[in-house]
């Protein structure tokens, strides 16, 4: 009987939510050697230190970094293991590094876009007034072990809000609150220990694959385009690219000193074009007729709906994958 009634709490007990330490601010303590900080919190010492912290978890650190050092074959390995683990875990929470946190919140959507991953970090390392990394875990775990968070995908969940992993942006480089949407609403909070959705979260045609390979870091090329940009400094810049990104000024505007070379790459490799102002869609055909019609003709790609970073993630992929770029649009439910 002893057997049977363990055998029935065995079956009824819940999954476990899987952590993914990878290093960044939230894990950031003085090396006693140099007395520079370096991720050596690991996420299971964190989670001990967290009150109300019931959830089953189980812990791992593929690698502990600071996220500006972070590569794509780094982000490669998270989410060949996020998907390894998905199926057997109440969702996967990864602590990450903010400064690339959006960036690597896109890469793991593109590649398990069906799969319930919570991003946290901190704005301030461990044991500094105002250190935020425990209660972004707590609510990370929140969210990841709601049943209503299988709709989500991968989220970032900082200072108590979840944050859609194709529109949030870090705004600022040291507040709690500093990260946002660009376009949109946060899909949610986090209160007294309750995930409270707030608005639908929209489907896209994410590309759904995780590449065999690391995509190569050198295969595209961002620029950044501001007044009066040096032609020679723009093709030196381009030169040998397997795809361009673009971040054009307002809704797409390229100037006339690189617009003729911008449409002769574009004809031999695939081109994105998108906008460095903080929101909005590339082009404005009502406004300015025509005026992007060389760019269409010449097979420029007119990104509305992705930044440039985030652009270039996808088309690093794309490339990776051996696929063409599709521009980043919502799917009808």
């Amino acid at each position: 009987m002893a057997s049977a009634d363990h055998d029935n709490a065995t079956a009824t007990a819940p999954r476990p939510t899987a952590v993914i330490a990878t290093g960044g601010t939230i894990a950031m303590l003085p090396d006693p050697s140099s007395g520079k900080r370096r991720p050596l919190l690991s996420g299971a010492q964190l989670a001990a230190s967290i009150q109300g912290l019931a959830a089953p978890l189980e812990h791992f650190q593929p690698y502990a970094i600071a996220s500006e050092d972070v590569t794509f074959a780094h982000w490669l390995t998270l989410v060949r293991q996020i998907a390894a683990l998905a199926p057997d875990h109440q969702g996967i929470v990864v602590m990450h590094g903010t400064d690339t946190m959006e960036e690597a919140a896109h890469f793991i959507s593109e590649c398990v876009p069906q799969t319930t991953v919570a991003l946290c970090g901190a704005m301030q390392p461990p044991g500094t007034l105002g250190y935020d990394g425990g209660r972004n875990l707590r609510d990370a775990v929140t969210v990841a072990r709601d049943p209503a968070a299988h709709t989500l995908g991968t989220v970032v969940v900082m200072n108590h809000e979840v944050l859609p992993a194709w529109d949030v942006v870090k705004g600022d480089s040291v507040a709690l609150s500093s990260f946002a949407t660009r376009h949109g609403t946060r899909i949610a909070n986090v209160h007294d220990g309750q995930l409270r959705l707030l608005s639908r979260p929209l489907a896209f045609n994410w590309l759904g694959a995780i590449p065999a390979e690391v995509p190569d870091p050198e295969a595209v090329a961002y620029v950044r385009l501001t007044a009066s940009p040096g032609r020679k400094r723009f093709l030196r810049s381009v030169d040998g690219a397997s795809g361009l990104v673009v971040d054009a000024l307002g809704a797409g505007s390229v100037p006339a000193a690189i617009r003729d070379d911008l449409l002769a790459l574009a004809r031999t490799v695939p081109t994105v074009l998108t906008t460095r102002t903080g929101s909005g869609p590339v082009q404005a055909e009502d406004a300015y007729p025509h005026a992007w019609d060389d760019m269409l003709g010449a097979g420029v790609v007119l990104e509305k709906r992705l930044d440039g970073p985030r652009a270039r993630i996808r088309l690093a992929l794309s490339l990776a994958l051996g696929r063409a770029y599709e521009p980043f649009e919502p799917q009808l439910r």
